[in-house]
């Protein structure tokens, strides 16, 4: 079940939404409006001491260093 983020096109706002269905309606908790939205973001995880991300870089995305065993 995919977690998707959003941004409310009318006030702004930020937000995620737990999707489940090919074409869901989704609309903003904070004006209640449909006009929203989806926003592309990356994931990352750890598995096995190594640690992976989506943006296809090797470095971390919390540090500026390339080798993440400097920051974790």
């Amino acid at each position: 079940m995919p977690i998707y983020e959003y941004r409310c096109d009318l006030c702004g706002e930020e937000f995620e939404e737990l999707v489940l269905g090919s074409s869901p309606k989704v609309n903003c908790p904070k004006c209640k409006k449909a006009k929203v939205t989806k926003l592309i973001s990356t994931f990352s995880f750890k598995s096995g001491g190594n640690f992976s991300s989506s943006a296809g870089d090797s470095s971390c995305g919390t540090c500026s260093s390339h080798n993440c065993s400097s920051c974790h």
